[in-house]
């Protein structure tokens, strides 16, 4: 199999025929023909159906190509990096947006061990919140985003790394003034007290973005879930908060799981590996993102 074989097949079936394919690629139509049966004869598989006035892929046909297609956006990449490193042109870093929900030791434990096995690759981080990573991958502001389904839709490609758990909490000093002798909660006692909330951070900022919110009561939106936390263990209010946040504060006692009526108070959200479906994407994002599939296959 070579290259030029590959492109070959390539032009046939985006321009839809042998004579406007040879046409795209500046080569000879008899010569786009036997680089076809060139691949057909070496694999032993039909890749175009020749009874129809134009040619159509058989299923092998369908599947060859769509790996074709990757195979020469890694050639496109790495011709491109050699030729930036034969000008000793820098190299621009991964960049990465963490959702700060998302970060818990399943995360930080697979980019380590990616910057671990590809230490010449820089590595840029920001964190953000809810519709605000989808959002900078809209913006060309990073390549990669980890976190849970926000926003996504047909343009994204997406893959599921892990889940994690959330859990309703409030200040054992709150519970007790709530005269609460259990950790089991009415809607109606929450009403007067503020749901803390991380505010969306899409730029549009056209819904607050949560899905799991009291259709009555107070809210409070924050910036991040440190303060979020802070705010909780001062009892100035309840929230959703990442278990992996507050062990410490739920061994010592500090805050208190609680179950609201009619509530999702507690669950397993999934966290996303994410990036844009119809984009050509340089060697460090695909390198990025076959480890992280890798750790998940596993």
């Amino acid at each position: 199999m070579k290259i030029d074989q590959i492109k070959a097949f390539i032009a046939v079936v985006e321009t839809g025929s042998f004579r406007s394919a040879a046409e795209a690629i500046h080569k000879t139509q008899p010569s786009v023909s036997a680089a076809i049966k060139a691949l057909e004869s070496q694999y032993d598989i039909t890749l175009f159906d020749r009874n129809s006035y134009r040619p159509g892929l058989t299923a092998e046909g369908h599947a060859f190509f769509r790996q074709c297609k990757k195979l020469m956006s890694q050639v496109t990449q790495l011709d491109s990096l050699g030729h930036d490193l034969a000008k000793g042109v820098a190299t621009p870093p991964l960049h990465l947006c963490l959702s700060q929900m998302s970060l818990d030791q399943n995360c930080i434990e697979r980019v380590k061990a990616f910057q671990q096995h590809n230490a010449d690759v820089d590595i840029d981080i920001t964190t953000d919140h809810l519709y605000g990573l989808q959002d900078k991958l809209a913006k060309g502001k990073c390549d990669i985003s980890i976190g849970p389904r926000y926003g996504l839709d047909d343009r994204h490609s997406f893959l599921e790394l892990y889940k994690m758990e959330m859990i309703t909490v409030m200040s054992s000093s709150l519970l007790e003034q709530l005269n609460l002798t259990t950790n089991k909660v009415k809607q109606t006692s929450l009403q007067s007290i503020p749901q803390l909330l991380v505010i969306n951070t899409a730029s549009d900022g056209s819904s607050h973005g949560h899905r799991h919110v009291l259709t009555t009561g107070k809210r409070w939106y924050v910036n991040d879930f440190q303060v979020k936390k802070s705010l909780l263990l001062n009892g100035m209010g309840w929230a959703r908060m990442p278990k992996h946040m507050i062990l410490a504060e739920l061994e010592n006692g500090q805050l208190v799981p609680i179950e609201v009526d009619n509530f999702i108070s507690r669950n397993h959200v999934p966290i996303y590996m994410v990036r844009l479906r119809q984009q050509t994407h340089r060697f460090q994002v695909n390198l990025f993102w076959e480890m992280m599939r890798s750790f998940t296959s596993r």
